[in-house]
């Protein structure tokens, strides 16, 4: 069963206010000021008034420096010592039951209610000293995305990119089927300057792509994915009981053995401890019978075991648009996004595709991305990249995702796992508040299956 809860999406009002220039930032030459973000609950979804104890977090776009404050009775979390720049600004909530009840007038659907938003690209300066947060409502579900292995390891004495993998959990406490479940590997752009295409973060504006018609709702109401897969299975193939996961290879082998890749030449594995056994995977990523469908050549690398049950390709470009990508590659760096959802045969098969905004011209050689509705998403996931130099637009809305994730480097055997919230009666439960800053935690070394 999925469990409703709240989450926050945000108007922003900029208000005017005199600059503070008492402090003076670490010899930097630039002088803090005062900034204040104010949180208030939605007039219609609940009742408008301000936020209490609301946490809030700006992270600074070009350092990764933050700064942290918590909402007063009167909804404002007040900074006093911010130094210019342009920022991040995320906020969290969790209310008790028994809180809701008393704040709204009734009993919510579960146990805690989580409340969250996220604004990007927010300029802090004489002119820009506040910012209006507005709650809105959200869903969470009981399988979350647990475990993502983008990094990779080294490039010479482990196995590059070919041991990446997705781990998804099972935090209810009911048994659930994983048959028929989409994973989708979002798409969006990386850069947050603004063109003629792009929303004011610097994201795709995908209410301006060739043939759409529903204006602003394209980019509120929609993610967009360059491939999605899918769990096969009748209905009640794939069992997954409370507290137990499953993994997705990229290529379900023992990474730490040399391999033979599909032309027949060694791979060697110079470190072993630098990568993970994936033999015993429960599904693999197989591109090789579609490739050879398209009339192209399996991929080098995309080497299949055979006693692991592959996945469905569900989505991998428009027909006779196919993607280039010759494997599930996860971006190295973290400009990945990822959700899982679900829908029927006959809903999937209607969901519409759209080149990005920025095609003028449909090409031959023209990508095509699926349209996905965010009222249909269980969990997902913001990737960031590890440089805070090079951040990039979020692809999830803050009623999904309020924050990202990221390791640190490239290639060196890093993952990002959610962390452990409680443990009842043997079963971990994970931190799940829909804000993954605040859910997952770096892991040194992958670990499928671990904790």
């Amino acid at each position: 069963m999925r469990l409703i809860q709240f989450g926050f999406t945000l108007l922003v009002l900029l208000g005017l206010s005199a600059c503070s220039n008492d402090d003076d930032f670490g010899g930097s030459g630039l002088e803090t000021q005062s900034f204040s973000v104010y949180l208030n609950y939605d007039d219609q979804s609940f009742n408008g008034k301000p936020v209490n104890q609301g946490k809030v977090v700006l992270t600074n776009t070009n350092t990764g420096d933050t700064y942290q404050a918590t909402s007063g009775s009167k909804g404002v979390a007040s900074f006093e010592a911010v130094l210019p720049g342009t920022y991040n600004v995320s906020a969290s909530l969790t209310l008790n039951a028994q809180s809701f009840e008393q704040n709204f007038g009734y009993a919510p659907s579960s146990e805690e209610v989580i409340f969250n938003a996220s604004q990007e690209n927010i300029v802090v300066n004489a002119n820009t000293l506040s910012v209006n947060l507005t709650l809105d409502a959200a869903r969470i579900g009981d399988l979350v995305i647990k475990q993502i292995y983008y990094a990779g390891s080294d490039t010479k004495n482990g196995a590059l990119f070919r041991d990446q993998f997705i781990e998804i959990y099972n935090n209810s406490n009911e048994v659930i089927y994983a048959d028929g479940l989409y994973v989708a590997q979002l798409y969006g752009r990386s850069k947050t300057n603004s063109a003629a295409y792009t929303l004011p973060t610097g994201q795709f504006d995908w209410s301006q792509s060739i043939g759409m018609s529903m204006g602003i709702k394209a980019n509120t109401d929609y993610v967009y994915a360059d491939y999605v897969l899918q769990i096969p299975g009748t209905g009640t193939d794939y069992p997954l009981q409370p507290g137990e996961s499953f993994v997705i290879a990229q290529n379900a082998l023992n990474h730490k053995q040399p391999l033979v890749d599909n032309n027949g030449d060694p791979i060697e594995i110079g470190d072993p401890s630098l990568t993970v056994d994936l033999s015993s995977a429960e599904f693999e990523v197989y591109l090789g019978d579609f490739r050879v469908a398209i009339g192209e050549q399996p991929y080098q690398w995309d080497i299949q075991n055979p006693a692991v049950q592959d996945v469905n390709l569900a989505f991998w470009g428009r027909e006779n648009y196919f993607s280039n990508n010759k494997d599930f590659v996860l971006d190295s760096f973290g400009r990945d996004s990822f959700a899982i959802f679900r829908a029927d045969d006959q809903d999937f098969a209607a969901y519409a595709n759209y080149s990005d905004p920025s095609v003028v011209q449909i090409e031959d050689n023209t990508n095509f991305y699926l349209q996905i509705p965010v009222a249909q998403l269980i969990d997902g996931v913001d990737l960031q990249h590890y440089n805070p130099s090079l951040q990039r637009p979020k692809m999830l809305p803050p009623t999904v995702d309020a924050s990202a994730i990221s390791v640190d480097g490239i290639y060196n055997s890093q993952s990002v796992m959610r962390k452990t919230k409680t443990t009842v009666n043997g079963r971990i439960i994970l931190e799940d508040s829909n804000n993954s800053a605040l859910d997952f935690k770096v892991m040194n070394k992958a670990i499928p299956k671990g904790f």
